[in-house]
This record gives C-alpha cells, sequence and structure tokens, in this order.
C-alpha cells in the first residue's frame, strides 16, 4: 500500500507543484503571460496612439528632447528607445518587432513590469514600466510613514537629521539610516527601475530573499536618501503560501489515502482467500463489504471457488464410487476364474462361472462407457459438437426405434407440430444420448408406457420422458442426478445399471445452458424434464 500511495502522490503532486510554482515551462504561467499581455494592450493602446501622434508632428531628431514634455504627466515611468537600446527583465530582440506590434515585460516571479511597442517609423521603441498590485500595495503601505518622516526631517536642521533618527529608533521595528546618492548608486541590489522610480515619486523599495522590504526615501535636501529597513511589511509571504499548499496537499493526500486504504485492505483479504484456497482449504471464500470497488472481483472469486469444491467433492464421490462399483465385478471374476483353475469342478459348474466371467466383463464395459461419457460432458462446453440439426424428426425416429425393440410397451410422441421441420442448434450425439438414458429409466422403473415430449416456450426447449411407474418422492429428486446415486443404491446390479444414467443427463443439460429436473407425471410415476435456452 505504501509503493501504491508514494506512485500516486508522485503522479497527483509533482504535476500539481510543477503548475503552481512560477517557472517558465508552466503552462499556466503561458497562459497568464498571454491574458495579462492582451489585457494591458487593450487598456494602453490608445495612450501609445496619442503619444505616437504628438511625436509624428515633429522630426525624429527632436522625438528625445520633447518626449520629457509629452510623458511630464504620466505617474509611470515611460522611456523612448533608440533601436539599439536594451530593457531591463527582457530578454527578447527589439529589433525583430514588428512595426506597431507590442511585447509584455516579466521578471523572474512572472510578475509585469512594463510594455513595449514599436512605433510606425522604425526606428524607435515606446517602453512604459508598470507597477504591480504588489507594488501598489507598498506604496500604499508607506505612504503615510514617509510623510510623516518626511515632515521630521523637515522640521528638523540638516546636520541634526542623524541623530534625530537615532532618539525616534526605538520606537521602531526597524533601522533608520541615511545615506548619499553616490552609496545608494553604488548599490547593486537596487534595480536600474527601482532607482528610476525613486527619482520620479521619492520613494521605492528592495525586498529581499528573506521576505522583507528596505525602503529608499529622497530627503527634503534632495541629496540624502533616508533607508528604513528590514521591514516585514503586510500582504501575502512565502510562508503562508507553503502553508496553503501543505494544506491542500495534505487533503488530497488523505483523500488518496482514504481511497487507498480500503482497496489494499480488500486485495489483501483476497489475496490470503486465494492463498487458502490454493493449498487445499476449499470451504475459503473472499469476505469482502458490499461496497467494495472490487466486491465484483471478490464474487467472480468466490462463484470460481464454489464451482471448483463442487467439481472437486464429485470428482471424490465419484471416484469413491467407481472403486465400489469396480470391487463387486473384479470380486465375481477373480472367484469364478480361481472355481476354473480347480479340479473337482464340474461340467455344469465351468459353465456358470464363464458366464459369470463373461457377465463381469459385460458389466466392467458398460461401467467404463458410462464413465467415458459422463467424463466427457463434465468437461466444458465444446462448440464444435454443436450445429443445427432436425431435432424433432430424430425424436421421432428414436420413439419409433424404442417402441420396435420394446413391443411390450406403449410409446407417445408428443413433438410440437412447429418443431418437426425446424432445426435446432444443439449437439445432436448428445441429446440424443440424453434423450436414450431417459427413456432407458423410464423403461426400467415403469410399467408398460412410456411418453416423450418436446415442445418449444418462452424461449426455451422442453425435452421430457414419463413413465407410469412408482414415481420419485420429492425429497430423493435431487439426489438421482449424483453419480452412482440410486433409489436402490444397496441393491445395485449391473441390469439396474450404475446410477450413472440421470448423471449423464445433468451434464448434457448443463453442457447446453439448461437445467434437468424432475416432476410428477400425469401417468403415475416420473417426469423428468430437460431444459435449454435458444442458441442460433
Amino acid at each position: 500500500m505504501i509503493k501504491l500511495f508514494f506512485r500516486l502522490s508522485f503522479f497527483v503532486f509533482v504535476p500539481l507543484l510543477f503548475l503552481i510554482l512560477s517557472s517558465s515551462y508552466s503552462p499556466i504561467a503561458a497562459i497568464n503571460h498571454n491574458f495579462v499581455h492582451n489585457r494591458i494592450v487593450e487598456a494602453y493602446k490608445g495612450t501609445f496612439y496619442l503619444i505616437e501622434q504628438k511625436l509624428n508632428v515633429l522630426p525624429p531628431s527632436q522625438w528625445p528632447e520633447k518626449f520629457p514634455e509629452i510623458t511630464a504627466d504620466f505617474a509611470y515611468h515611460i522611456e523612448l528607445l533608440p533601436a539599439d537600446g536594451t530593457v531591463e527583465d527582457y530578454q527578447g530582440d527589439l529589433s525583430k518587432l514588428k512595426p506597431n506590434e507590442y511585447v509584455s515585460v516579466f521578471d523572474e516571479e512572472s510578475d509585469l513590469t512594463g510594455i513595449i511597442k514599436h512605433l510606425y517609423d522604425g526606428q524607435w521603441y515606446l517602453y512604459m514600466e508598470l507597477d504591480s498590485k504588489e507594488e501598489q500595495a507598498v506604496l500604499e503601505a508607506v505612504a503615510g510613514t514617509h510623510s510623516l518622516l518626511m515632515e521630521l526631517l523637515n522640521s528638523t536642521p540638516k546636520e541634526e537629521w542623524r541623530s534625530a533618527l537615532k532618539s525616534i529608533q526605538p520606537n521602531f521595528g526597524y533601522e533608520l539610516d541615511l545615506i548619499t546618492q553616490q552609496e545608494l548608486s553604488d548599490l547593486s541590489d537596487l534595480s536600474d527601475a527601482k532607482k528610476r522610480q525613486l527619482q520620479d515619486i521619492r520613494v521605492t523599495w528592495r525586498d529581499t530573499e528573506e521576505d522583507t522590504t528596505y525602503l529608499y526615501m529622497t530627503a527634503p535636501d534632495n541629496e540624502s536618501i533616508l533607508v528604513a529597513g528590514p521591514i516585514l511589511l503586510p500582504g501575502s509571504s512565502l510562508t503562508a503560501l507553503l502553508f496553503i499548499i501543505l494544506v491542500i496537499v495534505s487533503c488530497v493526500s488523505f483523500g488518496i489515502l482514504s481511497f487507498i486504504y480500503p482497496l489494499w485492505r480488500d486485495l489483501n483479504k483476497l489475496a490470503h482467500s486465494s492463498a487458502k484456497f490454493g493449498e487445499g482449504h476449499l470451504t475459503q471464500r473472499a469476505k469482502i463489504g458490499r461496497f467494495s470497488s472490487i466486491r465484483q472481483v471478490a464474487t467472480t472469486f468466490n462463484t470460481m471457488a464454489d464451482q471448483i469444491e463442487k467439481m472437486v467433492k464429485g470428482q471424490r464421490d465419484l471416484t469413491n464410487a467407481i472403486a465400489h462399483d469396480l470391487r463387486t465385478p473384479l470380486s465375481r471374476l477373480s472367484f469364478a476364474f480361481e472355481m476354473l483353475r480347480s479340479e473337482n469342478i464340474s461340467e455344469d459348474e465351468k459353465k456358470r462361472y464363464e458366464k459369470s466371467i463373461a457377465s463381469g466383463i459385460h458389466t466392467l464395459d458398460n461401467l467404463i462407457n458410462q464413465i467415458l461419457a459422463l467424463s466427457r460432458y463434465s468437461r466444458a462446453t465444446d462448440i464444435t459438437h454443436f450445429g443445427h440439426h432436425p431435432l424433432g424428426q430424430l425424436i421421432l425416429s428414436e420413439i419409433d426405434f424404442q417402441s420396435d425393440e420394446h413391443p411390450s410397451h406403449v410409446f407417445q410422441g408428443n413433438v410440437s407440430k412447429e418443431l418437426q421441420d425446424t432445426e435446432v442448434f444443439v449437439d445432436q450425439k448428445a441429446m440424443l444420448r440424453a434423450l436414450n438414458n431417459l427413456i432407458t429409466n423410464a423403461l426400467r422403473y415403469g410399467n408398460s408406457m412410456v411418453a416423450v415430449g418436446f415442445k418449444l416456450h418462452d424461449e426455451h426447449f422442453y425435452l421430457s420422458v414419463e413413465d407410469d411407474g412408482l414415481g420419485i418422492p420429492e425429497k430423493d429428486r435431487q439426489r438421482v442426478f449424483l453419480p452412482f446415486k440410486q433409489l436402490d443404491n444397496e441393491q445395485r446390479e449391473s441390469a439396474k445399471g450404475h446410477g450413472l444414467g440421470l448423471a449423464i443427463v445433468q451434464q448434457i443439460a448443463d453442457w447446453h445452458d439448461g437445467e434437468a429436473y424432475i416432476e410428477s407425471s400425469s401417468l403415475g410415476g416420473a417426469k423428468i424434464t430437460i431444459k435449454w435456452p435458444i442458441k442460433r
């Protein structure tokens, strides 16, 4: 179960993490970039159009000079780039942009940082930096603090700024310091875009890997920079994101585990039952709950086990019965041969023992033929023995033959007219053997009448044989279909058969996916019927 759990977890969580985590290979990131790009283009293409119209009325040589005047009122940093210009975070080649084509710029965290447009003249590009929602939130968060600190510095002489900041330091959760413009320029952790932002709106910030932020604020003298940090600003953090992912993964894991554990438990039960059954415990069955996902498999196994147990038990009983039936004629043969070796035997006794030997051999031959027939029909159905045959006519012919063979009995043939000329898909030899066994049984236990019926009803064929004998008690009607089981079992003789005739009939019925059963006959005796479905 552990291996299965980890295997499922791997195929669930790896793609999930791949989709959640920002990556250039993530399809979610690609879809998001495309969606954001289209929205930004729709939002700012009118602005770019107006800027371009103002530039087009001027000679291209004056564009760099007049451009700051055109964009003086923009809150975002906007820049006019020459053909060989570069944009931070943009890894593409600007020269490949077609006139009037837009491209978005994303940083390493997949946040949108700007948009670029190729102007019609083909030599210049417009680049507009965009503040993300996170940047806007940071600006809103530090706006009040920035205003109050600038107010403090404005009301304090410049030479006392450091001492004033030091005096209020204990009241802040982060450090306050002053640096020069040169020191700011030397900071490698602060991007050029952030430096331009500091020039434009007098405040900017830098995020660290520890999920903290440093604020940079231009002092009133425009020469010093007030640095505040590291600060834990409000907002989402990596820890919170990881916690959310952990909760989601835990819920999914619990869901997978709640499915895998019952499946693993039931499979273990089924495997244990199969192993015990294979060791010879034929009564072993798989006990699976009714709502189990492998209930159908367990039911199939139990059905198979029932059939195998029944077959093994039947074979065991059959073997014991065969040994019993072979013992009697073999004993008679052995005794007869011993007596024939005697020197004092008379001629009449010699003939009597020879007749006993012949009878014993005939009994053994008949028994072996019956056993072979039962063995044949005990196997799985062989479709090659089946074909379309005029079974109604064959039944009528068998009735005529039996009537000639047994003139002391009256035979009635009740074959429905619709079946007399109809071909039926059956094993012809098997069905005629079953009919012959039923007629032989009726002749043996009946008095003087035998009735044979063959009809079609409700998509099933019915072949029945009735006699006018004593009948079969209801409590014994299932037992007589078992091999070597006769109602006069204690007095079995070769003349009375071996108890295999009806067992063969039952197997032939199974061979045709049907059944054999016994009822009371209107003639007074037993009515044995073979019922099987139509096959086309």
